[in-house]
C-alpha cells in the first residue's frame, strides 16, 4: 500500500524515492523505543539497498546515543548499522570511535561486541590514527571474548600501519591469538607484530616467533611468507630468539615456490650474521640452493653460507663468483668467499 507522505512504504519500511532523513532523525529522537527501533530498521533497509547508504551517515551520532542506552533491547541492530555505515563512510563514524569502544568494553562477552569490533575495524582501515589511542581497550575486549575475534585483530593490525608503537599493549593478546588459531589469526597478528618489531618499539615478549615458525611450511603462500618474514624481522632485532627455530625453516628451503626458498634463506642469513652456527641444521639444503634455477635464490643462499662461514661451500661459491650469468649472484658469491678466507 502507498503511504500518504513523501515516500511509498513497503512492509519493511523501504522508501521508493529514497530515505526521508528528517523523518528518520525525528524518530531516533522521539524517546519512544518502538519508534526508535523502527527508525533503526529503516536505516538497515536503506543500507541494504546500497545506493541509499550514504544518505544515512547523518544518523551516526544519534545511533551512538542509542547504543549507550542500556535499557534498549536492540543494541545488536544499532551496532550492525554502525558497522555497515563505517564500511561505507568511515570518516562519518570515526568521531564516535571512543564511545563505540567503550560500549564494546562494557559488553565484551556479549554478541553485540562482534558488530562493534567490525565497526572499529572498518574505521581503523581508513583512519588508523583515530583508533590508535584505543588499542589497549580493544585488546581487553579480545581477551574477554570467547576465542579471538578476527575483526578486532584486523583493527589492531590496521593501527600498526601508521602507529606501530601504539599496539605495544596488545602484544600478549596478539601472541595468544596466534597460538590459539595460527591459520585463522595468522595474517593480522603477524603483520601487526612485524610492524611493531621493525619500528623498534617495546615488545614485551618474543614468544610469538615460536608460533610463527609453525607456519613456515604452510600451504597458503601469503601466510607462509608472513610467518617467515616475521622470523626475519625478529632475527634482525634478536638473533638468539630465532636461532633455535632455524630447523623449522628447512621445509621452506625446499618449497616449490622460489620466493619462499629465498625469504627463508634471507631469514637464516640474518640469524647467522650474529650466530654463525645457525646454518648447521639446514647446511645441506643451503648448499643445494647454490645450484637453484632461480638467481635470487642462489644469491640469498650465498649470503647465508657466507655468514655461516661454511667452508664446504668454498668450491661452489668460487664457481658462482666466476661463472654465474647473473651479476648479483657473482657479487654475493664473491662476498661470501671473502668471509671464508
Amino acid at each position: 500500500m502507498d503511504g500518504e507522505g513523501d515516500e511509498a512504504v513497503d512492509p519493511r519500511g523501504r522508501g521508493a524515492t529514497g530515505v526521508d532523513l528528517p523523518s528518520v532523525l525525528a524518530r531516533l529522537d522521539s524517546g519512544d523505543p518502538s519508534e526508535q527501533r523502527a527508525a533503526v530498521d529503516r536505516i538497515r533497509t536503506a543500507i541494504d539497498d546500497g545506493d541509499h547508504a550514504a544518505a544515512c551517515a547523518p544518523t551516526v551520532p544519534k545511533l551512538r546515543t542509542l547504543l549507550e542506552r542500556p535499557e534498549l533491547d536492540f543494541h545488536d541492530e544499532i551496532a550492525a548499522c554502525l558497522a555497515d555505515l563505517a564500511a561505507r563512510a568511515p570518516t562519518d563514524v570515526a568521531p564516535s570511535t571512543g564511545s563505540i569502544v567503550a560500549v564494546a568494553v562494557e559488553h565484551a562477552d556479549q554478541p553485540v561486541a562482534r558488530e562493534l569490533l567490525r565497526c572499529i575495524a572498518a574505521v581503523a582501515a581508513d583512519r588508523p590514527d583515530v583508533v590508535a589511542d584505543h588499542t589497549e581497550a580493544i585488546a581487553d575486549v579480545l581477551e574477554r571474548r570467547p576465542g579471538y575475534d578476527r575483526r578486532g585483530l584486523e583493527a589492531i593490525a590496521a593501527v600498526s600501519t601508521e602507529e606501530p608503537t601504539a599496539i605495544e599493549p596488545a602484544v600478549s593478546v596478539l601472541t595468544d591469538a596466534l597460538e590459539a588459531n595460527p591459520v585463522e589469526n595468522g595474517i593480522p597478528t603477524l603483520r601487526a607484530l612485524r610492524r611493531l618489531v621493525r619500528s623498534g618499539g617495546t615488545v614485551s615478549s618474543l614468544e610469538f616467533a615460536t608460533h610463527a615458525a609453525t607456519l613456515a611450511d604452510h600451504d597458503d603462500r601469503t601466510l607462509r611468507h608472513a610467518a617467515i618474514g616475521c622470523l626475519g624481522d625478529v632475527a634482525h632485532r634478536d638473533s638468539a630468539a630465532v636461532e633455535p627455530l632455524c630447523t623449522d625453516l628447512g621445509a621452506a628451503l625446499s618449497c616449490p615456490d622460489p620466493d619462499t626458498r629465498a625469504v627463508a634463506a634471507v631469514t637464516i642469513a640474518r640469524v647467522a650474521a650474529e650466530i654463525s652456527t645457525a646454518v648447521e641444521p639446514v647446511r645441506g639444503q643451503l648448499l643445494d640452493l647454490l645450484t637453484d634455477d632461480q638467481p635470487h635464490v642462489r644469491a640469498t643462499a650465498c649470503i647465508a653460507l657466507g655468514h655461516g662461514r661454511v667452508d664446504a661451500a668454498a668450491h661452489r661459491l668460487a664457481d658462482l663468483a666466476n661463472e654465474d650469468p647473473e651479476p648479483n649472484v657473482r657479487d654475493r658469491a664473491t662476498w661470501a668467499l671473502k668471509g671464508l678466507t
